[in-house]
């Protein structure tokens, strides 16, 4: 019997795609029991992420084209919870429409390359074509001129953490309505998750970001955050964001006299001249002044934020991972025995159980009637109507920066009402206009000063009417100020209490300071994007703010679903380089530690292998190809008029292919340079061959102009109270009964403190005097002015 906060949820995943796969096995690690639906014959033995991403699944082998096949599938979702499924307009029989009269309890997730309607709803779903569409292979930068192919898979973690995230909250719904529905999202939606961090529009043009000019990346901004070279040729990363950093940094450095003292935000106040001189063109050469071990030690002993740049592998033995046990050693029928990256979020009372090898394809063809729906998952038989997934619950803030803000903020996008605690000089992260509205849209804000007792009496009050609590205090703080988990569950003993910090409330590396990208470092990221051999790019697509924000919404749903199952409230543990592990989840290592990659970006960045790369075409031009199946490359080799390429010996199946990659890469780059681009794309894709022309710029900015986006729900036009007309990105996850919803623009520091106030049974005299006081501050609004 599986254990976790999902043991006896049944799964059954009929889809295909890595994001899905993604999916599934975060579910099966907090103790779903997940049926993989293969087709039979399918050369799984190419697929070198198997061994991670199908862990602790079963697999049943079923060709849904025929009756018996379909018969099968039927017999699966009469016992299931969840069906994941990616068959878009082939669906037929197992559409939503199709389904929902036969299994009207049944949740159907939906997964798909670009969406089940808009005008790209019929191109290839492949990862690597839809970032060349969207000009994801131009925003990657690398170490040559043109399109860099993304070796982090970011997009299939984003897409991803979007299905679980969809997953939990229709059973959550179901749980409360007793109805079962549709939950859609695509790639497309993936990558917008993703891309809410850095892109939105706005009539006053404010970003954190510089796009255009003499240095593109953050410009004037008052913030370091770049790997740097040492003098013995290894990288180390800093991040400068905290309170009085920057000036520090800059002192340690030796540009002290050449930069000024802020009092308060740095990052409020721009660069002077001379200063961004310092900081674009002379720290780097600083740093190769001394080792990476030297500057290290150097920075944490004066508490800056730094970490080495680790090759993924060697992460694997940082000694934080270690002491966290988030590595498991798996059985593997090749290597005798794997490490590979666990459970990773810890908990209280509902705590994973084993992780099992990856299934025989078909190995659990006879154990159909083993499968049996836990009563315990079982919708309410009185259903009460709920509008938006996650209505009714109340969640208790008091992070700062973006990642945990972020994760809340997808949840308040699904019904959830969040309210955020803020100290009277603010969240810091507030200069930054997009972040911090990224983070903290659709919330509610609460200014409460918590050196005071009147102050933490307040957020005692507020947490006694919540759901969830939420912060990422460094190890301590919390219980110091009286917030800590024993504390508050005197408060609340209903309390699902969520603690998200940097490494770990206990560890080697707890104490320290954590902050973008500073543990995508550590765990390898900018080795993946810079391609075999080479020094680790500036930034790879993706970092731990993002994932752990994603992350951290998931643990609270995970936390949520087991309060509704069995009534039990309990502490959750989500860190930064916990979520950070967990996107390269696609790897594992022997148990000597070397790295076993699911795919390896080649030296020149232009792909995984020979079918699902980058390709040079006549006249400067560029190709993405992903013909990875064997139809797909019969349809390939058949319009560039050379069938039997497909037929030779050493191309016949896909682990063949992969084996003779790179022959087979020099053939077809021969072929490809006797083509346009254009003309290539005209060939191949009327063939029905997965080919895109890379865009030459991100295409983001476009995408807010689409009045098909729109009209979607991805993205979402309103007036900003500071920043004036805005567009930016909206839902990306769709339910067919109980939609998610945005409430408005992120608050205004104490915007509803007085509200919030009344709420908590304070008279108007009294909270009145907490104002007064500065205990708590309430925001200057068109209301309170009584405009």
């Amino acid at each position: 019997m599986n254990s976790g906060p999902l043991a006896g949820l049944v799964v059954i995943d009929a889809s295909w795609g890595m994001p899905s796969s993604i999916a599934t096995m975060i579910l099966a690690d907090y103790g779903a029991q997940v049926i993989k639906v293969e087709q039979p014959g399918d050369d799984v033995d190419s697929d070198e992420s198997r061994r991670t991403l199908q862990r602790s699944k079963w697999s049943i082998t079923a060709d849904l084209t025929t009756e018996v096949g379909a018969a099968t599938l039927h017999q699966l979702l009469g016992r299931a919870d969840v069906f994941v499924e990616s068959l878009g307009t082939d669906a037929g029989q197992f559409s939503y429409e199709q389904l929902r009269e036969r299994y009207p309890e049944l949740v159907q997730v939906s997964v798909s390359g670009y969406g089940i309607d808009g005008p790209w709803a019929t191109r290839p779903g492949y990862e690597s074509l839809l970032n060349a569409r969207l000009g994801m292979t131009a925003e990657q930068r690398g170490h040559r001129d043109g399109p860099m192919f993304l070796g982090h898979p970011t997009v299939s973690y984003g897409t991803g953490f979007n299905i679980v995230i969809g997953t939990l909250a229709a059973l959550r719904a179901r749980k409360l309505n007793g109805l079962g529905q549709q939950v859609e999202t695509s790639m497309l939606d993936g990558m917008l998750s993703l891309a809410s961090m850095n892109w939105w529009w706005n009539e006053k043009n404010i970003s954190y970001l510089a796009r255009s000019g003499k240095s593109t990346g953050f410009g004037r901004t008052r913030l370091i955050t770049d790997p740097f070279e040492c003098g013995d040729g290894e990288f180390l990363t800093q991040n400068t964001s905290s309170p009085g950093s920057y000036k520090k940094t800059m002192d340690l450095l030796g540009f002290g006299d050449r930069t000024q003292t802020i009092e308060g935000a740095e990052m409020r106040v721009p660069l002077n001249d001379e200063e961004y001189e310092v900081a674009r063109n002379l720290v780097p050469e600083a740093f190769k002044t001394k080792t990476r071990d030297e500057w290290v030690r150097i920075f944490q002993e004066n508490d800056l934020a730094v970490l080495p740049v680790l090759h993924t592998e060697e992460v694997f033995d940082d000694d934080q991972v270690q002491y966290a046990g988030i590595i498991r050693e798996v059985p593997d029928r090749v290597h005798g025995s794997v490490r590979q990256v666990g459970p990773v979020v810890l908990f209280e009372k509902s705590v994973p159980g084993e992780t099992v090898e990856a299934p025989l394809l078909g190995e659990h063809n006879d154990r159909i009637e083993e499968v049996t729906r836990s009563e315990q998952w079982a919708p309410a038989p009185i259903g009460t109507p709920i509008k938006a997934p996650l209505e009714g619950v109340r969640i208790v803030d008091l992070s700062t920066y973006y990642a945990v803000g972020f994760g809340n903020r997808l949840l308040a996008d699904l019904g959830a009402e969040v309210i955020k605690v803020e100290a009277p000089t603010g969240d810091p992260m507030r200069p930054l206009g997009d972040l911090f509205e990224s983070a903290q849209r659709g919330k509610r804000a609460i200014t409460v000063d918590l050196r005071t007792e009147e102050g933490r009496e307040v957020v005692r009050k507020l947490v006694a009417t919540a759901d969830v609590f939420t912060h990422n205090f460094r190890p301590g703080k919390a219980e110091k100020i009286g917030m800590g988990y024993e504390q508050l569950r005197a408060v609340n003993p209903d309390l699902i209490y969520v603690y998200l910090p940097g490494f770990g409330s206990a560890g080697p590396k707890s104490e320290q300071r954590s902050f973008a990208p500073l543990i995508s470092g550590l765990v390898g990221l900018p080795y993946e994007a810079a391609g075999e051999g080479n020094p680790p790019v500036r930034r790879a697509m993706g970092n731990e703010d993002q994932y752990n924000g994603f992350l951290g919404a998931i643990s609270i749903l995970l936390g949520l679903q087991h309060r509704l199952n069995t009534g039990e409230a309990q502490r959750i543990e989500s860190p930064q380089l916990h979520s950070s592990m967990l996107v390269i989840s696609q790897n594992a290592t022997t148990m000597d530690g070397t790295l076993l990659p699911a795919f390896r970006l080649d030296r020149e960045q232009l792909g995984w292998q020979a079918l699902n790369r980058l390709y040079r075409t006549a006249a400067d031009g560029w190709i993405m190809l992903a013909a990875q199946s064997d139809a797909e490359f019969q349809k390939l080799t058949a319009a560039f008029g050379s069938p039997e390429l497909s037929q030779e010996s050493r191309f016949k199946t896909e682990a063949l292919r992969a084996t003779h990659r790179v022959e087979l890469g020099e053939l077809l780059a021969a072929e490809f340079a006797q083509h346009t681009a254009e003309d290539a794309f005209t060939l191949l894709d009327s063939a029905g061959v997965p080919v895109e022309i890379p865009a030459d710029y991100p295409v983001i900015s476009d995408l807010f102009w689409e009045e098909w986006m729109i009209e979607s729900g991805r993205v979402w036009e309103h007036y900003h109270p500071e920043h004036g007309w805005s567009r930016e990105v909206g839902l990306t996850t769709r339910f067919s009964q109980t939609p998610g919803l945005i409430r408005g623009a992120n608050p205004k520091l104490g915007q509803h403190t007085t509200e919030i106030l009344k709420e908590l049974g304070y008279s108007d005299v009294a909270g009145k005097a907490l104002i007064d006081s500065g205990v708590c501050i309430q925001a200057i609004t068109a209301e309170t002015s009584g405009e």
